[in-house]
């Protein structure tokens, strides 16, 4: 049976790797470490009958919930510190016939804060700090075809995605179609202009091509 205090910084080495793959992805040893520490430490808890299953789930919560909530709810940063106060008291508890040393608890818990307070808040309010393009603007101008009519409300395909739209005219299945605005859940399109029509032609051959000719869009596009 592995040292109490052993199996309880596999644990955390194991959820902190996690934690900054999650803040720095693609690096590979980062990954490969959080995978280590954490197979050694399920296979310490496993083989140890006196392993308390809730407290080991207490902790994995805990330590996520205080390092990756910030990242994910901004709203929500104050309450982190809660997950370090139910890293600890999950340390202390961890085992019901031995107890994981008060020290090493209390040395990991600052650790901890240290990370989080230098490195990953740090990192998280850079994050924050720089302009993101919203979903409404990536829609803005995108393009894509109509599924199914639109009269004047049906689903067309914009970026491979279905959405519920609208338009001020009737558009029959496969009408190319540009995104005017997003309005909620729905999107108001309208018909594509013809210079747009042989690029999107194009672009949209290789999945779930429109049914109607490409000379007919041009067509009742100049009709109108």
């Amino acid at each position: 049976m592995i040292d109490p205090n052993l199996t309880y910084l596999l644990l955390l080495l194991g959820l902190w790797a996690s934690v900054f793959g999650v803040y720095v992805p693609g690096t590979g040893f980062i990954e490969l470490l959080a995978a280590g520490a954490l197979i050694g430490a399920i296979l310490a808890l496993v083989t140890n009958p006196a392993t308390n299953w809730l407290f080991v789930v207490l902790l994995g919560m805990g330590v996520l919930g205080y390092m990756l909530l910030p990242l994910y709810r901004r709203e929500m940063a104050r309450w982190a510190l809660l997950g370090l106060v139910a890293q600890a008291l999950s340390g202390l508890f961890l085992f019901t016939d031995a107890s994981v040393s008060p020290v090493i608890v209390g040395v990991t818990a600052a650790i901890s804060l240290g990370l989080y307070q230098l490195v990953l808040l740090p990192f998280y309010r850079k994050q924050i700090s720089q302009p993101t393009v919203g979903e409404d603007e990536q829609l803005e101008g995108a393009h894509g075809y109509v599924v199914k009519p639109l009269d004047p409300v049906g689903t067309v395909n914009v970026n491979s995605e279905l959405w519920t739209a609208y338009s001020n005219e009737p558009l029959p299945s496969g009408t190319y179609v540009e995104v005017v605005s997003k309005e909620g859940l729905r999107l108001f399109v309208r018909r594509a202009k013809p210079k747009h029509l042989p690029r999107l032609a194009e672009s949209q051959a290789e999945e779930n091509p429109p049914d109607v000719p490409l000379e007919s869009l041009y067509r009742s596009d100049e009709s109108s």
